[in-house]
């Protein structure tokens, strides 16, 4: 999605995607230095923005490592989107249906531009599952944003990539041929899949939730390990969330106009 900001603001948008990267190791954390690689800025441009958004509690830096996390504050203004909250809320019953009866984890992605905000998480699994709760990555860097991102128009799906390609290889160019395997993979079969195209034993597959312009807005998915995901289990899974997206699409109108 381009940006084109006014003139005088070139700051703020820095700022912005400074706390966009930060959400995609809210965990681990970020050193200057690599923030500021993965954000193409000199290291004293970084650490003069990140002073500032620390003094305003939007960032804080570990005492133990020094790493930059996201702050208290970004909370504090989520708070006051409760429709967001709502329609998380108002998905988690769908969730819990197709988490209960396939016995993989589900997942709800919000799309936020050219990424995918994880919203939501349901289940347990008995292989590592990486993405939690407030996981932000690329819309070609999962098979619930594929999803999404293969509801686009071919002219933005093309913007769109192109700008992925560069974020994907800043954060993971040892994956980039997996995540050109998850993207074809996905094409091939009409929805956001990935077979161990990512993470080493993990199957996943995603379907998109529309607005009345039929615009993805979101995604639901499940994950599990690889070994479940047999054809006739991908084929009835598939089903499942075409279902609960649908429904969701239905019954949730009034909130997803709201994104």
């Amino acid at each position: 999605m381009a940006i084109n900001p006014p003139r005088g603001t070139q700051s703020i948008v820095r700022a912005v995607e400074l706390l966009k990267v930060l959400g995609t190791r809210r965990k681990i954390g970020w050193r200057l230095t690599d923030l500021a690689a993965q954000c193409r800025l000199d290291d004293s441009t970084v650490h003069r923005i990140m002073a500032c958004l620390s003094s305003l509690r939007l960032v804080q830096q570990r005492p133990g490592d020094r790493r930059y996390v996201p702050g208290p504050v970004l909370y504090e203004l989520a708070v006051a989107l409760p429709d967001h909250h709502a329609f998380q809320a108002a998905c988690h019953q769908s969730l819990l249906r197709v988490a209960r009866k396939t016995g993989w984890v589900g997942y709800l992605y919000l799309r936020s531009g050219d990424d995918s905000v994880c919203i939501d998480r349901v289940g347990t699994s008995s292989v590592q599952l990486l993405n939690d709760i407030g996981a932000r990555r690329p819309l070609a860097g999962s098979s619930f944003g594929i999803a999404m991102l293969l509801s686009l128009s071919s002219q933005d799906q093309r913007a769109t990539l192109a700008a992925n390609r560069k974020s994907i290889r800043a954060i993971a160019p040892h994956r980039n041929s997996g995540y050109v395997r998850m993207l074809q993979r996905s094409k091939r079969h009409g929805m956001g899949i990935s077979l161990g195209d990512i993470i080493q034993g993990v199957g996943s597959i995603g379907f998109p939730i529309l607005d009345v312009k039929l615009q993805p807005v979101a995604a639901i998915g499940l994950r599990g390990p690889l070994g479940e995901f047999s054809r006739d289990r991908i084929a009835a899974a598939a089903q499942l969330l075409r279902d609960e997206a649908e429904r969701i699409e239905r019954e949730q109108q009034e909130l997803i106009a709201e994104f």
